[in-house]
């Protein structure tokens, strides 16, 4: 275990920095792009609601932009040890096993995901906590809504994807976050050591995600009520995209073994 921590934190320590520097950008930008959205409010203007505000004013595309920030990091990070010093051949010649090596690296790019969806998620609540501020500064409480936070929260399709509640949805959600780290490990693994599979799990990969996102933004209408739908296909594309996780680790701690990426 030492050794694990040993190898997490150094491999954490070249993220770390960028990783931050982008969770304080997503915080930052939830909280101008709002201002922005809502700088002529006042007591006679027409109040959206939260919620719309929020998906109207580009910070899930902000948020994406982030992740795929937080993914090029972690695939510079992997190429890094390749460039200048060949630092690879050192890391694959310490007396530790090659599944600690390779479990390092995937919770180091694991927390640093883990990192942006808490940044997210703050970003969500002080973004809210500012307009509730400004409408209650000229509405003497008129325009305030019980529980609104919650409501927002509800109600946002984006939002419900990112931090879910009922097993199918938390499930999805979860196993969506563990295949998109293991295959892009997977990938650059299999792009070193010069093997297909990781290009041919592309389909595989995406199209089970395409299917649980649009089955649960389908669950809402557009007032936050809920609709009916078949959960047990939601477990169903959940499995298959933990069975594909499973596939990622195995096959990465396989051609790390045969020292197939050195």
């Amino acid at each position: 275990m030492r050794q694990f921590y040993r190898l997490m934190n150094a491999q954490f320590s070249e993220l770390v920095i960028s990783v931050l520097s982008l969770c304080v950008t997503l915080i930052a930008a939830s909280w101008l792009l709002v201002l922005y959205k809502i700088k002529d409010y006042n007591q006679y203007a027409v109040h959206e609601r939260f919620e719309d505000i929020y998906a109207t004013s580009g910070l899930p595309i902000v948020f994406l932009i982030c992740v795929l920030a937080v993914i090029a990091l972690f695939v510079k990070s992997f190429y890094s040890s390749y460039w200048g010093s060949k630092s690879i051949y050192t890391l694959m010649t310490l007396p530790v096993k090659r599944e600690l090596v390779y479990l390092s690296k995937l919770c180091s790019f694991a927390i640093s995901m883990l990192m942006l969806l808490c940044a997210q998620l703050l970003g969500f609540i002080l973004a809210y906590n500012y307009m509730a501020f400004k409408i209650a500064s000229y509405s003497n409480g008129e325009f305030e809504v019980t529980n609104g936070l919650f409501l927002a929260f509800i109600r946002s399709d984006f939002m419900r994807l990112l931090w879910p509640y009922g097993f199918a949805n938390v499930l999805s959600t979860v196993s969506i976050f563990i295949v998109i780290i293991t295959w892009v490990y997977h990938l650059v693994l299999c792009e070193r050591s010069q093997r297909r599979l990781g290009a041919i799990l592309i389909t595989a990969v995406f199209w089970p995600i395409y299917l649980v996102v649009t089955m649960r933004l389908d669950a809402f209408n557009s007032y936050g009520a809920f609709n009916s739908y078949d959960s047990s296909k939601v477990i169903l594309y959940s499995a298959i995209l933990l069975v594909i996780s499973v596939i990622c680790v195995w096959h990465s701690i396989v051609l790390l073994r045969k020292g197939a990426t050195t």
